[in-house]
């Protein structure tokens, strides 16, 4: 039997994932200390852009995150974490986990269009063991996992910015990981600053963010984002869209045995179920496929997938 093995890049994803997973915590911890969430994740984002000015500054390479299109790349990857961190503060931890994991089917449908991916067998029962297991999660007695409040909305669009951004990601690759992840902090900070003025969102009083503990786990939590959507974000340049929002759903693991186990949220027959079956889309996603080794040219070494030596 063939051998469970990730690449470098895609190894990368799914540990980023997993920490991902636990970003919750700090969320509903302040939280239930009086530090509202759109101060405490434009912190993080403010946080984060002072920790990254020093990379900025000695590698001319992550300026790039400053062109236009960098900036909007950056406006929907960094976007769709805001959108992400508020609404685990708004709704229950696994509902918005779940919904903001549709991201697979969206960035396979923009795969297919934009980047002419093929839908392999593969690829498309990954994608029904997933959407499978978001219905058995959040369709409930109502029959269908649909958005019940501005939390659940705010997860789902996350999802859909995420697979457009990561599109573009994928796009760019040519392009410095450090530029992406730049332009990531600069977008979510805007778009931080935007939903604020949104008159459903209640951004809360700032002042109980300015206490030491606070200020210490707004920094701790900065530098964690910004080392895991380093991670992410130099994954997801080496591999397809589609398949990064599958391996990403380690986060789905960590959420949902996190929350059950300090949240306090259900985690019954319906969670088990459906969380085993997003698992297994993974699985099914990054199983080696059986196929034939690459040629090797005439006198010379195998080559990458670009056709040079050294992978894209």
């Amino acid at each position: 039997m063939t051998a469970l093995r990730l690449t470098a890049p895609e190894l990368a994803i799914v540990l980023s994932g997993a920490l991902w997973g636990l970003y919750w915590i700090p969320v509903r911890y302040l939280e239930a200390r009086g530090v509202g969430v759109v101060w405490f994740t434009l912190a993080v984002f403010v946080a984060g852009l002072v920790l990254l000015v020093p990379v900025v500054v000695r590698w001319p390479g992550a300026r790039a995150a400053f062109t236009p299109r960098m900036l909007v790349t950056g406006f929907l990857t960094g976007g769709a974490f805001v959108l992400y961190s508020i609404a685990i503060a708004l709704t229950e931890v696994v509902t918005a986990i779940l919904l903001f994991y549709l991201s697979p089917v969206w960035a396979t449908v923009l795969g297919r269009f934009v980047l002419a991916e093929r839908l392999t067998g593969a690829r498309l029962a990954a994608l029904g063991l997933g959407l499978g297991g978001l219905w058995v999660v959040l369709g409930g007695e109502s029959g269908a996992p649909l958005p019940r409040n501005l939390g659940d909305w705010f997860a789902l669009v996350s999802g859909i910015a995420w697979a457009a951004g990561t599109i573009r990601v994928h796009q760019d690759a040519a392009v410095s990981p450090t530029a992406h992840v730049t332009s990531l902090f600069v977008g979510g900070t805007a778009a931080t600053a935007l939903i604020a003025l949104l008159p459903p969102v209640d951004p809360g009083p700032p002042a109980p963010l300015l206490a030491a503990g606070p200020v210490a786990i707004v920094l701790g939590v900065a530098g964690v984002s910004v080392a895991s959507t380093l991670g992410v974000l130099w994954g997801v340049r080496l591999v397809s869209p589609g398949r990064a929002g599958l391996l990403m759903m380690m986060e789905v693991v960590t959420g949902l045995v996190s929350a059950a186990a300090f949240a306090g949220e259900a985690f019954g027959v319906a969670q088990v179920v459906g969380s085993a079956l997003i698992v297994a889309a993974a699985v099914v996603e990054v199983r080696p496929a059986a196929r034939p080794p690459p040629a090797r040219p005439a006198g010379g070494r195998s080559r990458g997938p670009s056709g040079s030596g050294r992978p894209p």
